[in-house]
Order: structure tokens, then C-alpha cells, then sequence
């Protein structure tokens, strides 16, 4: 990740601009969590926030993970800039750009999924692309065809996002998500085919599978009338465990069934003569249509119990909210937070100023995370 180690930075007063980014606040947290803060850069394009920590007699200063950005080079230029207004003394860094555009067309944010996705157009979707072999073939041979692919890992994304604009390709689009969380937002009725191709089976820690009766539903959901999710495992237990939890709907398998195109995963399994099983689950209906809930948070939060109330938890049945940090600056405050479904959890920063509260990070509006994130207002108005 985009990062500099410094001897020594100067104090500097908040705001403060240089050439593209107004770096608004640091802010410190109140629960000395390993002595560090959050400094806000705003630009044009983006919110970033870094990550500033003490390491003995040096100083990181780093991306912080958990806010999505669309492009690394866009965080590395914030940080160039924020060790020179600084003045800092550079130990080490990693901050050089490689030739990758600062805003990627092809990356989308979660309105521009929702915005990209046509009914009446022919729309497919993988998720846990890794290597990018299987969508990219695809993309390529169906050029009329919309393909969208779900993707945790940044390494792969980057690499897949290279891939596009050296084939040329316009219509294959990336998304940096949690498949389980957009499957809940998507319309219904409104994808072709569904690809999950090799998951990690987990089989010695199942809640962490991806695949789960919640998330069929949401899959089968979002599928056209008749089309199917093709899932593909090496694992005779995962097998299992998703015939289990589709019990009742209509489901085709097969056992070694040849491919048109192989991906990095299946060679591999190939080779080691290993059984590949390919299990098609189908949408036999017309789903209804979701009906969207909305956040009621309050501007006039009391932030003096949210910091009496230090890394408070509230779990129910369905979902739960977690204030992890509490970050204070010269006009405001920063909640760090972890909420939504035990299933498919979400963070991001809420920022309180001058009665005004603004996300740093995407909110996926599932119906957990709006029943969790109201949560806030009902303790602390």
C-alpha cells in the first residue's frame, strides 16, 4: 500500500491547500489506538484518508484501507503532496506512479453499477474474477454483452483494469465490493448469468463462505426469469453444503464438464486430476421489486455520549453497529464504524461538524446497514 516513512514533519494549521488536494483536518483519536490520527485530503474526485501513526523515532504515513479509493495513484499523489507542505524528511516510500490513469472509467463506484445495469440490455456478472481470464475471453467474443466483475482484491482488479484499456474492451466494468451486500440493491429481474467460479470453500470456517441461503435468494433475486448462477468448486463438501441450502429450487450438475474457456484455477485442478463440479442454480419467476428504506440519522447528535459510550456495541438478531474509534479535530469529530449483517459486514467514517454529518466510504443502503446505521440517531439525538 501507498506509504513514507519520515524523521520529522512539520506542524502545519488545518486547512491547508496544495496544488490538487485541501487537506481539511487531522484528526486524533481519543482511545489511543496505537497513538495515531486521520488526516482528511479532499479533492475534485475523491475523499482520502490518511493514516498517520508513530513508530518509535519515525512516522508513517500511509493509505488507510478501510475507505475505497478507485485509484492508487491518486492516493500516492496526496501523500507526495502532503510530505512536501510538510516538510518531511523522507526515510523510505514507495510513492513512484506507474502509468495507470488517475481516474479509471472502467472502475465503477455503487451508483454507477446501478446506473450501468439496463433490463433490457444483456447483462452478466462474475464475482471473484482473480486473473481476470475467464470474463476477459468473454468480454471479447460478446461485445454487445454488458459484463460486470465483482472483485475484493485490489491486485486483481489493477491487473484486470490493465487488461481492459490495452484490449480495448467497453464493455467490461470492475466494482470493488462485497458481492453479498450488492446482490441486496441490485434491481430484480434485471442480470442474464451469474458466474462464481472456484470459491474459497472454507470448509474448516463456513460462516465465511460467500455462498449462503440469504445470498442465493438475492442472487435468484436479481436474475432474469429462467436464466441461473453457474457455480463451479473442487470441493465434494461444498457441493454438498450448497445442495443443502437449495433445496426446492431447480438446480442442474454436472461432473467434469468441458469449458469453452479455463481459468487460471480450473488448469490448475485439471491437471492435478482433480473432479470439477459445476452446479447451474435457476430463477424460475419474476421476482417483485425492492423497496428502499432510508437513513434517518439526526444532525444534532449528542457527541458527548458517543464519547462516553467508547467502542460501543449493539448487536440484535439481524444486525449489528459498532463505534471501534472516536477521532477528534478543531471543529468536529470521527466515528469509526463497523455495522450491517453478522453475514457480509460494512465500515466507514462518519464525520460530525458544526451539526452537519457527511460518509467517508461507500454505504451500500442493504436493509441491515440502514437498520444499523439508524441506530446512531435513536442513541445519541
Amino acid at each position: 500500500m501507498p506509504h513514507f516513512f519520515a524523521k520529522h514533519l512539520n506542524d502545519i494549521n488545518y486547512p491547508i491547500k496544495s496544488q490538487n488536494f485541501n487537506f481539511k483536518f487531522e484528526a486524533k483519536s481519543l482511545l489511543n489506538q496505537n497513538n495515531h490520527s486521520l488526516i482528511l485530503a479532499e479533492s475534485s474526485s475523491n475523499n482520502i484518508l490518511l493514516l498517520k501513526q508513530n513508530r518509535g523515532d519515525k512516522i508513517l504515513l500511509k493509505y488507510n484501507k478501510n475507505v475505497k479509493i478507485s485509484s492508487k495513484n491518486s492516493i500516492k499523489q496526496a501523500l507526495r503532496e502532503y510530505a512536501e507542505i510538510t516538510n518531511a524528511d523522507i526515510l523510505s516510500h514507495n510513492l513512484n506512479t506507474r502509468n495507470i490513469k488517475l481516474d479509471n472509467k472502467y472502475l465503477l463506484s455503487v451508483d454507477a453499477l446501478l446506473n450501468t445495469i439496463n433490463k433490457k440490455s444483456k447483462t452478466i456478472i462474475e464475482i471473484g474474477f482473480g486473473s481476470g481470464r475467464h470474463i476477459l475471453n468473454l468480454a471479447k467474443t460478446s461485445p454487445n454483452t454488458t459484463f460486470i466483475g465483482i472483485e475484493i482484491y485490489r491486485p486483481s482488479i489493477l491487473q484486470v483494469l490493465k487488461q481492459i484499456e490495452i484490449l480495448n474492451l467497453q464493455n467490461l466494468f470492475i466494482i470493488n465490493a462485497d458481492c453479498r451486500n450488492l446482490f441486496e440493491i441490485i434491481p430484480s429481474n434485471s442480470i442474464n448469468l451469474i458466474y462464481i467460479h472456484f470459491p474459497i470453500p472454507w470448509d474448516k470456517n463456513k460462516q465465511k463462505r460467500v455462498f449462503s441461503k440469504i445470498f442465493l435468494q438475492n442472487s435468484l433475486r436479481i436474475l432474469k426469469k429462467d436464466s441461473y448462477i453457474e457455480l463451479k468448486t473442487d470441493s465434494k463438501e461444498y457441493l454438498a453444503y450448497v445442495r443443502d441450502i437449495a433445496k426446492g429450487i431447480k438446480i442442474k450438475v454436472f461432473k467434469n464438464a468441458k469449458s469453452d474457456i479455463i481459468s487460471k484455477y480450473e488448469a490448475r485442478w485439471i491437471k492435478q486430476n482433480k473432479d470439477i463440479y459445476t452446479i447451474n442454480f435457476y430463477n424460475t419467476k419474476i421476482s417483485k421489486e425492492i423497496i428502499n428504506t432510508k437513513i434517518s440519522i439526526p444532525n444534532n447528535l449528542d457527541v458527548k455520549k458517543i464519547i462516553e459510550s467508547k467502542n460501543k456495541k449493539i448487536c440484535t438478531k439481524e444486525y449489528f453497529l459498532h463505534i471501534k474509534g472516536i477521532y477528534e479535530f478543531y471543529s468536529g469529530y470521527i466515528l469509526f464504524i463497523i455495522f450491517g449483517s453478522y453475514y457480509a459486514p460494512n465500515s466507514l467514517y462518519l464525520v460530525i461538524e458544526n451539526g452537519n454529518i457527511k460518509f467517508i466510504g461507500d454505504f451500500i443502503q442493504t436493509k441491515a446497514n440502514i437498520s444499523a446505521f439508524n441506530l446512531i440517531g435513536d442513541l445519541y439525538k
